[in-house]
């Protein structure tokens, strides 16, 4: 999966954002929005910049057409 961008809007002391935009200009928008809305309050448009994953197993499907070794048979178990 390769992540889309995407932006949020923050507002100041006002917890984490929520709702993701797909665009700046959505993004942009909302912040104006909500900045009439609360005019004691600064909004900051975010962007994702970056997308972190840790993973503990990683399985890679091996195609057995391309192995060297031929068919696997049950009985092979190599311990």
């Amino acid at each position: 999966m390769t992540p889309s961008p995407f932006w949020m809007v923050y507002g100041l002391h006002q917890g984490a954002p929520t709702a993701r935009h797909k665009t700046l200009d959505s993004a942009v928008i909302e912040a104006k929005r909500l900045a009439r809305l609360n005019p004691e309050i600064g909004f900051f448009v975010l962007e994702a910049t970056h997308h972190v994953v840790k993973r503990d197993v990683d399985v890679t499907f091996i195609d057995r057409d391309f192995a060297d070794i031929g068919p696997a048979h049950p009985d092979d178990i190599p311990f």
